[in-house]
């Protein structure tokens, strides 16, 4: 098995998009209430070329048997000075927008080797800082990022008012 991790190009789109479409309708089935399903592309073409020229994104594809099977999305932000809220520290850090492997690829490592990728990505900018979002159904997810020593910094707690 060779996996060959890459930056996503204009011609990608149509893979992204597929790769999106599976984790979308994961979460349009765990969480109706904040996800649902739709029959248009998955994110729009305009989303997508920002993520993949803007100098302070990366979508990053993994690719096997020259087929895209998974994806990460990482953004650099900045936190300036805040005026009003004198206690937060400046800083730069990275996020994971979304990292997707299809269904069919999984358990074989390759989001472990795109994480690895995201990471050197995110180091070669002197960044040293990188924040997720996982939600808790995810449990497949949730084991993947223990195993790469990511640690909960909070909670974001939800519920409906009936």
């Amino acid at each position: 098995m060779q996996i060959r991790v890459r930056h996503a190009v204009s011609d990608d789109y149509d893979a992204a998009c597929r790769l999106w479409s599976e984790a979308d309708a994961l979460h349009a089935a765990k969480l109706p209430d904040l996800f649902r399903t739709t029959d248009l592309p998955a994110r729009s073409r305009s989303a997508f070329d920002r993520n993949i020229e803007d100098t302070e994104s990366a979508l990053l594809l993994a690719e096997l048997d020259d087929a895209v099977v998974a994806l990460v999305s990482v953004h650099v932000y900045e936190q300036a000075d805040q005026p009003d809220m004198p206690a937060l520290v400046p800083r730069r850090y990275a996020e994971i927008e979304e990292l997707v492997v299809a269904n069919a690829h999984r358990r074989r490592g390759i989001a472990t080797r795109l994480m690895g990728a995201a990471h050197g990505w995110i180091r070669n900018r002197g960044i040293n800082e990188v924040e997720l979002t996982v939600y808790d159904f995810n449990e497949p997810a949730l084991h993947l990022y223990r195993n790469l020593r990511y640690a909960p910094a909070g909670r974001r707690l939800w519920r409906r008012l009936d």
